[in-house]
């Protein structure tokens, strides 16, 4: 689908409504959206997450029932 088309179609159905509620909702849409949330990130957190996806990719992981029994006494009331 075109994009244009389809934000031409959007801006129609917008200035067509009279739905307090739609409106709200994408206003909000837009007011909460960060596209750039990942470079927004400080760059130890980046490296954080990285290397956690790589030792998931390369199989260095404990099944949670391994991590449940090694650490569950510690969560019990």
């Amino acid at each position: 689908m075109n994009i244009a088309i389809t934000k031409l179609e959007l801006a129609k159905k917008l200035l067509e409504t009279n739905d307090k509620d739609i409106i709200n909702h994408i206003k909000a849409v837009f007011s909460t959206r960060t596209e750039s949330w990942w470079e927004e990130l400080p760059d130890e957190i980046k490296l954080s997450i990285e290397k956690g996806l790589e030792q998931s990719d390369s199989g260095q992981t404990i099944p949670h029932k391994e991590v449940m029994k090694r650490y569950g006494k510690w969560l019990k009331k």
